[in-house]
């Protein structure tokens, strides 16, 4: 033996080390490649891995964990435009072509379709394009939205706006009337836009107006405004928005007439409801719209309750929410409630039943008003709601809490009022209705003479 190299044993033991050494670094690459326990991969982390080039065996989770990536929801389909009409091919400029849109979403379900056709809304529009004194003109687009407002948008199709201008116009405007859902006024204004040439309009005196609502309804008038009940269409299929188009044909005494289009798109609370929070709406109209107290200060409305649902709904609860007023800088009071029976237990499909309600001014002296908190259920089990007020009305007026009229046209204005409505008083809303009817006109005149 050599005696410069170390004794076997020594030699044993570092051979013996050394491989020690050589599985303990094995076993720290083979752990990095292939976990012991592969359950504790992060769920999340597994599931944003690409696949794999080569066939591999997807890893089974145990049992219970649910992935922590959540697949996105599918966004809505964007609506189909089927077809976009024009009802005239040519028209002066200013003048109202009609705009007819078609449109379907690709899955079926057209209850959300709506439409903008420049600035106007609705699936028909009245459309008014003006030259410009260099002779062009612009026709804007039809855009079309369907479910959570996907949109889809093409251009108006072209038709011609010539060198001329109608003799006059009729702008149609609406207004949702105060304290209603489905009443809305209707206002006719006829304009005489500038002329380019010089030749002189025939005179034109407004004697009868014929109103059409959706192509089925008239009334006619001798105002240029009249009230209309809108509301959606039952024998068509339920819809976030209802369409609707109204006419006016004005006529003078000769039978000379002027015509004014107007479009509603108006949102339908009713199906927002079920579509959102699956409650069905129950409707309550007041008659009259505006509480009245009476001589011995006792406030009497009558409310319609209604709901636009197939079958009755099941009045379960009505509970009596009375908001009372707080002395002077006094923190404001809590609300009383009660349960109460207003005398009906259903509500049929349909025009729906009436029911009376008071509020006594003077034996609940500081009660503002009283709500009436509606719950029942369907026949099919979805549940109904629903909630109206009767509330006091404003002080009459008197000397000592009413400002003094000094104007002499708006005095004029309410003693005339007050002649043609029978009433001791009136408000401003009496006086915007009979003003927009004409009933002013002489005063007016009256005044601007010198």
């Amino acid at each position: 033996m050599n005696p410069s190299e170390p004794p076997w044993w020594r030699r044993r033991l570092t051979l013996m080390l050394g491989l020690g050494i050589a599985a303990l670094v094995a076993g720290g690459l083979l752990s990095l490649e292939s976990p012991a326990h592969p359950e504790a991969i992060p769920l999340a982390v597994e599931a944003s891995r690409p696949p794999a080039a080569s066939a591999r065996t997807a890893p089974i989770l145990p049992t219970g964990m649910v992935s922590a990536v959540r697949p996105a929801p599918e966004r809505a389909p964007a609506p189909i435009i089927d077809s976009v009409t024009v009802e005239k091919r040519e028209v002066c400029s200013g003048e109202d072509n009609l705009i007819s849109v078609r449109a379907h979403s690709p899955d079926g379900n057209d209850a959300y379709l709506h439409t903008t056709v420049g600035a106007g809304i609705g699936m028909r529009v009245p459309l008014r394009v003006w030259r410009e004194p260099d002779g062009t003109y612009e026709l804007p687009t039809v855009t079309v939205f369907g479910k959570d407002n996907v949109a889809t948008t093409v251009q108006v199709p072209r038709y011609t706006v010539k060198d001329c201008e109608p003799e006059r116009l009729v702008e149609v405007f609406s207004r949702r009337a105060p304290n209603t859902e489905e009443d809305f006024e209707f206002l006719a204004r006829i304009l005489e836009p500038p002329r380019q040439d010089t030749a002189s309009r025939a005179p034109f005196t407004p004697v009868r107006f014929v109103w059409t609502f959706d192509d089925r309804h008239t009334v006619t008038t001798s105002t240029p405004m009249v009230t209309q009940t809108v509301s959606p269409d039952v024998t068509q299929p339920p819809s976030m928005y209802s369409q609707h188009m109204v006419r006016v044909d004005v006529f003078d005494a000769t039978g000379k007439k002027v015509t004014g289009r107007s479009s509603l798109q108006l949102l339908d609370n009713t199906f927002e409801n079920f579509d959102k929070k699956g409650v069905v709406t129950v409707l309550a109209a007041g008659i009259p719209r505006f509480p009245v107290e009476d001589a011995e200060g006792v406030v009497r409305q009558t409310f319609r309750l209604s709901h636009r649902w197939k079958g009755s709904v099941r009045l379960e609860r009505v509970t009596a929410l009375r908001a009372r007023a707080p002395e002077p800088d006094a923190p404001p009071l809590p609300e009383d409630t009660e349960e109460v029976s207003l005398g009906v237990d259903s509500l049929p499909e349909g025009r729906g039943v009436d029911v009376s309600v008071a509020l006594d001014t003077r034996t609940e002296a500081d009660v503002r008003q009283i709500t009436y908190l509606l719950e029942g259920t369907t026949v099919d089990g979805h549940p109904a709601r629903g909630t109206f007020s009767v509330m006091r009305p404003p002080p009459r007026p008197t000397r000592e809490n009413s400002t003094a009229v000094t104007d002499p046209l708006l005095l004029a204005k309410v003693k005339r009022a007050r002649e043609l409505l029978g009433q001791p008083f009136v408000t401003d809303e009496d006086l915007w209705r009979l003003e927009r009817e004409g009933h002013f006109k002489d005063l007016k005149a009256q005044r601007d003479t010198p």
